[in-house]
């Protein structure tokens, strides 16, 4: 049976339809890039349905049938556009601030794993004012093996002295999952973000919230 209060030291969060609705802006942003680079642009829904493993695989997705060099100078292009324009309809998602601020005056330890390029990553948290809360911030390019890969998730529990059996990874992705089941963690998909149900139970999520204020009663 699984647990349904957990005894956590260390909590990790995904970014990106976890934390914050990006979606617009990043679908902007690759729309600008697909533009730029001679292809149709996509509805959002097709977008956002590629976000999660970082930027060369979405661009990969959306230019399917290019060469690693074109690829190579969208990923570059998006990374202009996106700079511009990173907090322009984005928006942290209801009860993030105050479930995270309870967890922090709880004492427990917060991090942030990503694939979005940690500059980005970090740019975002500090002007959406959710950068304080994090001892941890790791991006898709802070070290050789991003998510679904275990490292990052490794590196955030080495880092905080946080064992994997106190260790909850919080995300809305199959590769959040991944990752943390890989490290050793316990993982909870959240449904209100850019894949759903569905791909979360498939992934194998430990358990699948679908309000973010749900954590206050779960994790003690």
């Amino acid at each position: 049976m699984k647990r349904t209060v957990i005894d956590a030291e260390l909590l990790i969060f995904d970014l990106d339809g976890t934390l914050i609705d990006s979606s617009q802006d990043i679908a902007w942003s690759a729309n600008m890039t697909l533009s730029a680079m001679g292809h149709e642009k996509k509805q959002i829904g097709e977008i956002v349905g590629h976000i999660g493993w970082g930027v060369k695989p979405l661009l990969e997705k959306l230019m399917p049938g290019e060469t690693s060099e074109r690829i190579a100078e969208a990923r570059l292009k998006f990374l202009d556009f996106y700079g511009d324009h990173l907090v322009v309809k984005t928006s942290v998602y209801p009860g993030v601030e105050d479930t995270i601020g309870h967890f922090m005056k709880a004492g427990k330890k917060l991090a942030v794993v990503t694939n979005k390029p940690f500059g980005l990553a970090e740019s975002i948290l500090e002007i959406v004012r959710l950068k304080d809360f994090f001892s941890v911030i790791l991006g898709g390019d802070s070290l050789p093996n991003k998510k679904p890969h275990s490292e990052p998730i490794e590196k955030a529990m080495s880092d905080l002295c946080a064992p994997p059996e106190k260790t909850v990874v919080v995300g809305d992705s199959p590769v959040d999952c991944e990752a943390g089941k890989a490290a050793g963690a316990y993982t909870v998909g959240v449904s209100y973000g850019f894949r759903g149900r569905g791909e979360l139970e498939a992934a194998g999520c430990d358990i699948i919230i679908d309000d973010f204020t749900s954590l206050k009663r779960m994790i003690r």
